[in-house]
Formats: C-alpha cells, structure tokens, sequence
C-alpha cells in the first residue's frame, strides 16, 4: 500500500510538473507570437534603412566624384587664363564663380551624407531591441526545457571553463529544442 501511495504521490508531483510546465509553454508561446512578428518587422526596417541610405550615399558620392573632376578641369582653366589675364579679363571671375558653386554643392553633398549616416545610431537602437526579444523568448525556451529536465550525454562535466560549459550547455538545450519543435 504504501508503494501504491509514493507512485501516485510521485505521479501527482509529475503531473503538477508537467501542468506548471504546459502554462510556461503557453506563456512561451504567446510571447512569441507576439515578439517574434514584432521582431521580424524591425529586420525588415533595419535591413530597408541600411538599403536606402548605402543608395543613397553611393549616389552622393558618385556626384561628389563628378564634381571634384569638373572643379579640376576649372582650376586647369584659372591656371590658363591666369597666365594672360588681359585677353578675356571676365573668364577668371565666371571660373571663380563656378568653382564657388562647385564648393557650395560639394558642403551641401556632405552635410547629407551626415544625415544619411546618422541612421546608423537608429539601426543600432532597432537592432538591439530586435535581440532584446530574442534574448526574452530563448531565456523562456531555456528555463522551459530545465524545468522539463532536458539533459544529453553532451552536457557531461568537462574540463572548460563553468561560464562556457554553462554557455554551451543552454545553447545545446536551445538548439535540441528548437528541433524538437521543428525550427
């Protein structure tokens, strides 16, 4: 009888574990359902942002090019019409007047790369949230899988280090039960 009574006292504790575990999953797995979309769609911001503003720069810099070659072929041009400013007096303000513009357009230019780089701080801030989610629900995964007991032969006591055995440990239960679910 009293065998009778551990095994249901043992299969009662099971029981308990397996419901206390099913509401983590489900816990889980609402969080997921609501962090991974969430997730994804910062990626695909992120991922259109850094499109948009390397377009964008390669564009600037391309004209930045152009421009330097037309302000070169200028300079050769003042060097020439210095030499015998008396011929044409007028040609040397017009190359002036045009190499200043020359000057304006390249700041401008430069002054919008700088605001085309500073998306990076915003990416930054995106892509850190987008890991902070997916630190949450493999944290989750994790404390599901120990509180099941999930253990493998893999998980044996080595000789490195607590910290990465223990990195290495969390990655493997990670890793065996996202295939377990099939991801």
């Amino acid at each position: 009888m009293n065998k009778i009574r551990e095994e249901l006292s043992g299969l009662a504790k099971f029981i308990d574990k397996t419901r206390n575990g099913l509401d983590t999953i489900e816990t889980t797995v609402k969080m997921g359902a609501e962090q991974f979309p969430e997730a994804s769609s910062q990626l695909s911001d992120v991922t259109g942002d850094l499109e948009n503003a390397a377009n964008k720069i390669m564009s600037i810099v391309e004209g930045l090019l152009a421009e330097r070659d037309r302000a070169g072929s200028l300079l050769k041009s003042l060097s020439e019409w210095a030499a015998a400013p008396s011929i044409d007096p007028g040609k040397g303000a017009a190359l002036i007047k045009e190499i200043d513009g020359i000057n304006s357009k390249t700041k401008d230019d430069l002054v919008e790369l700088f605001t085309h780089m500073s998306f990076q701080d915003l990416t930054g801030q995106k892509l850190k949230k987008v890991i902070g989610s997916l630190a949450v629900v493999e944290k989750k995964l994790l404390e599901i899988a120990l509180s099941f007991g999930l253990e493998d032969k893999a998980f044996a006591i080595s000789e490195e280090p607590k910290q990465q055995k223990e990195l290495k440990m969390n990655q493997d239960i990670v890793d065996k039960l996202l295939k377990e679910l099939g991801a």
